[in-house]
């Protein structure tokens, strides 16, 4: 049996809403199925004093550590990002979600502490057994921004989580009402997080482009955790008349039946590194809009309508296609279950099994 103790605070910080969180606790739940292997997750107690990344991960070390050295396992895996201070790093698996942390350090726009912590954390990565890159896309980034071996690279995609299909259930307008969304008309579906502002999701272009179709000619739907960025998009929708609706953090079987409901799903994104929010979309059937970053194009293929980034008028236009017209739409609806049939957790969590076995016998 191999064991792995799994370093997970990003299930008790802020991160447990947004997508690392989510691929953290959907990751946990397929391996619990994956013979010969025990993966023990190590979450801290408290959450952190600060929810700053050098914060976060200081705060993660001594629980980790400590049961890392009492129990021996095979191997410990970071599955937010970071690897673990005082442990091998050797016997170590870290998943790398992007590399937008030292970009944004080399570019000038990080604190002291925040550019200490990546170089710091640098090292680590150049060091483990193995990262678990999100997707092809993030492991070439890996290769020419920190200088890891390709190597020690192994992609190990995102899946489909349960309840996200094509199949509507009886209880989708029920969880819709309750959401916020009824059956007033059109809407338009963004998922992510709004604790605070990340450039990288490009809210504001999708905003813009909305107001583009005309003065509340659809909602905007924009479900996540809420915080600081909630208020901000509130007041640029409430200037550009667009009517927004913002529902929180809400349930995967909310979320699907949001999607289900949806005109169209929209991903604005400057970068992803894999993009699930688009592939959860896909399952749904719900058309998609989204841009040419990152993975995006590599994920979606001819199963959504791509943009170019960072353009409002390209994104109104690609709004604008899908909403008038009904054959592609319905082409759509057919293609993303179709493409997004090809990744499950169950899939995920052997790959990730793999790279485990890849690692323990170096």
């Amino acid at each position: 049996m191999l064991r792995v103790l799994a370093e997970a605070s990003c299930l008790r910080d802020a991160r447990r809403e947004a997508g690392i969180g989510r691929y953290a606790a959907l990751l946990l739940a397929a391996l619990r199925d994956v013979p010969e292997v025990s993966v023990e997750a190590v979450v801290p107690a408290r959450q952190p004093r600060s929810e700053s990344r050098p914060g976060r991960w200081v705060h993660a070390q001594r629980p980790v550590v400590t049961r890392a050295w009492r129990e021996r396992p095979a191997l410990v895996h970071g599955l937010g990002g970071d690897p673990v201070l005082g442990w091998p790093p050797s016997r170590q698996v870290v998943t790398l979600h992007d590399v937008e942390l030292w970009r944004s350090v080399a570019a000038g726009g990080s604190a002291v502490g925040l550019g200490l912590y990546a170089r710091l954390i640098e090292g680590g990565l150049r060091r483990c057994g193995g990262l678990l890159a999100i997707s092809e896309v993030v492991a070439a980034e890996a290769v020419e921004v920190l200088g890891v071996p390709r190597s020690r690279v192994f992609v190990v995609p995102h899946g489909v989580p349960p309840g996200f299909s094509s199949v509507a259930t009886a209880r989708d307008a029920e969880l819709r009402a309750a959401s916020g969304v009824d059956g007033e008309g059109p809407y338009l579906m963004w998922t992510g997080s709004l604790r605070s502002r990340d450039p990288r999701k490009a809210v504001e272009v999708l905003v813009e482009a909305v107001a583009g179709l005309g003065p509340r000619a659809v909602r905007l739907v924009l479900a996540g955790a809420p915080g600081v960025e909630t208020r901000r998009v509130a007041a640029l929708a409430r200037r550009s008349q667009v009517h927004v609706v913002l529902p929180g953090h809400v349930s995967d079987e909310s979320l699907a039946a949001m999607l289900r409901g949806a005109s169209a799903a929209v991903v604005p994104s400057l970068h992803e590194g894999f993009g699930l929010p688009a592939l959860e979309a896909m399952a749904c059937g719900t058309p998609l809009v989204v841009t040419r970053a990152g993975n995006l194009p590599v994920l979606v293929g001819e199963a959504g309508v791509l943009v170019a980034p960072g353009s409002a008028d390209a994104l109104r236009v690609g709004l604008e296609s899908v909403l008038g017209d009904a054959a592609l739409a319905a082409r759509l609806r057919t293609l993303g279950p179709e493409r997004a049939a090809a990744f499950s957790w169950r899939r995920t969590a052997e790959m990730t099994v793999d790279v485990y076995r890849a690692v323990a016998q170096r």
